[in-house]
């Protein structure tokens, strides 16, 4: 068994608006994260994680999730999942707890211009 408590997460400000909390552990096959978005992620074009398939649980708040496939209104209690290598963004006011598979980690995450 691992435990994380609140005051070891690694704390991420990618961007003005959006606040990660990671949870780290040494599991490699899995890991969470906890994500505050008051407005859009990334500012501007798209997310895309090259290696981890990730899932979304909205704690509260609502959005909207962007992907190339289309786009979801979300609210409390909705999950989104997103397979690796698909392009996506957030914009709303919302809070979501992110697990992936394998664990996340920053070097497989990019952020793409809008014409990508």
């Amino acid at each position: 068994m691992e435990h994380v408590k609140l005051q070891d997460t690694i704390k991420r400000e990618p961007f003005p608006g959006c606040v990660v909390y990671e949870y780290p552990t040494k599991d490699s096959e899995i890991n969470i994260g906890v994500a505050e978005i008051s407005h859009r992620y990334p500012q501007q074009g798209y997310a895309l994680n090259h290696k981890c398939t990730e899932m979304a649980y909205v704690v509260k708040g609502t959005g909207k999730l962007v992907t190339d496939s289309g786009s979801v209104v979300l609210s409390a209690g909705d999950v989104v999942l997103i397979p690796r290598g698909e392009k996506y963004y957030w914009e709303g006011k919302m809070t979501l707890i992110l697990p992936t598979t394998p664990a996340w980690y920053v070097e497989q995450h990019a952020t793409l211009a809008l014409t990508q």
